[in-house]
């Protein structure tokens, strides 16, 4: 009856309800209700296989309210991956039951369509850019939602792969390497996709951005549209796997996770290996590749950075060490590590737009742990990331800048930057 969540009937069945998942779940520890747990979800779906349980809306809201930090995953003792599975009810309920209109649009329509979604992301952006900000920044907003302040990114005035070449030539490359610019870094920070493109270039690496490359398909998964997440999935196998290149390049921690680990779960493994073994994020690209990295002395006082760890930069893939590491490289930095740098800020995508005080209560903690370093800076490498800490640090009162690692390093200029980073390979 329920088979996108039938094949996980043993794994849900091995789960022991111990608790290791409740120590580590960031919605649990702002609310307390022990159906925001991994061992919450699971009794609950269990329920569910068993018949005891229908398809409600309130096992819906139940599940939704999951930033997928994959802390349960990383310590359940007995190997299960919860996070999979709840996604699994998601897309069981969406299969079943369908969704709100708006969003069945949303993701049916324009996700699914290069030509619909830059026209309106940019009409939204409009919006955002004259009229919301301007008024939020004056405290007049007329219609607050609910009290909710949202301080929202400028989108670009065209996508980044527009404004760049399909092949970004150098002369006697060394390596060969395609850029998957995921919708955040094409639509918004397109500084962080320059910055990318700039340091590769730098270093003799030849960059291919194939031009119509679709969205990740996260934010379908993640709401449960898993004929969208495979449409999308199988479309950028099809433009990615037909490019001779020595590397997929990210500079996204969902999109990586997602072309790394989440298109196995919903294409399944046949033929992945040589996609997926591609795939890899740019702190560990630089880490890895490129060599002599060092900087221009900056001017005055050493700027003060830390780091925030994205969840499926850190638990997803695997990347502590890089970004770290390529902080501490620089001259004129003093890496501060923060408190609980691991700790998820509530971000999580589509979460935090159907959840935003939920993801601001989560994000309260990382807040106090970024004050008390006394940075100047907050480096991370999820756009998502960076802009729900922007937005939470907006409300806290605190005029700290939130920047893309890579974005950081080749930044110039301000006084609370480093004065410029020359790659020398």
């Amino acid at each position: 009856m329920y088979e996108l969540l039938e094949k996980y009937r043993d794994e849900v069945s091995r789960c022991v309800r111990c608790g290791s998942c409740q120590a580590v779940c960031p919605t649990y520890a702002v609310t307390g209700d022990e159906s925001m747990v991994a061992r919450g979800k699971l009794s609950l779906i269990e329920a569910v296989l068993n018949g005891e349980l229908e398809l409600t809306d309130r096992f819906k809201e139940r599940m939704s309210k999951c930033t997928g930090c994959l802390g349960c995953v990383e310590n359940c003792p007995g190997g299960i991956d919860p996070v999979k599975i709840i996604n699994a009810a998601r897309g069981q309920f969406f299969k079943d039951r369908g969704s709100d209109p708006a969003s069945r649009f949303i993701l049916q329509h324009i996700l699914r369509s290069e030509r619909l979604l830059y026209p309106t992301a940019k009409m939204i952006g409009m919006l955002v850019k004259y009229i919301y900000n301007p008024l939020l920044k004056m405290r007049s907003l007329p219609f607050p939602m609910g009290r909710i302040n949202r301080l929202i990114p400028d989108i670009g005035e065209s996508c980044l792969r527009n404004r760049i070449p399909g092949v970004v030539e150098v002369k006697n490359p060394r390596m060969r390497v395609a850029f998957f610019t995921g919708c955040m870094i094409d639509l918004v920070y397109q500084d962080t996709g320059i910055s990318i493109i700039d340091i590769l270039k730098r270093s003799r690496i030849e960059l291919v951005i194939p031009r119509y490359q679709f969205c990740c398909g996260a934010p379908a998964y993640y709401i449960g549209d898993r004929d969208t997440a495979i449409f999308l999935a199988e479309n950028n196998l099809d433009i990615f796997d037909s490019l001779e290149v020595d590397a997929i390049i990210t500079g996204c921690a969902t999109c990586g996770r997602m072309l790394k680990d989440v298109y196995r779960v919903i294409l399944g493994d046949n033929g992945m290996d040589a996609f997926t073994s591609k795939v890899v994020d740019i702190h560990k690209f630089i880490r890895d590749n490129i060599d002599h990295i060092y900087s221009k002395k900056s001017k005055g006082d050493r700027i003060k950075v830390t780091y925030h760890d994205p969840c499926h930069l850190s638990r997803g893939q695997g990347v502590k060490k890089p970004p770290r590491e390529i902080l501490k490289a620089i001259e004129g930095v003093e890496y501060i590590e923060m408190e609980g740098a691991d700790k998820c800020c509530g971000g999580a995508g589509i979460f935090n737009i159907r959840h935003y005080n939920l993801s601001i209560y989560i994000a309260e903690q990382k807040v106090n742990s970024i004050k008390k370093t006394g940075a100047d800076i907050v480096a991370t490498g999820c756009p998502s990331c960076q802009m729900h800490l922007s937005n939470a640090l907006y409300r806290a009162g605190l005029n700290i800048r939130v920047m893309h690692t890579v974005q950081f390093l080749m930044q110039t200029g301000s006084k609370h930057q480093t004065e410029g980073v020359i790659y020398d390979s």
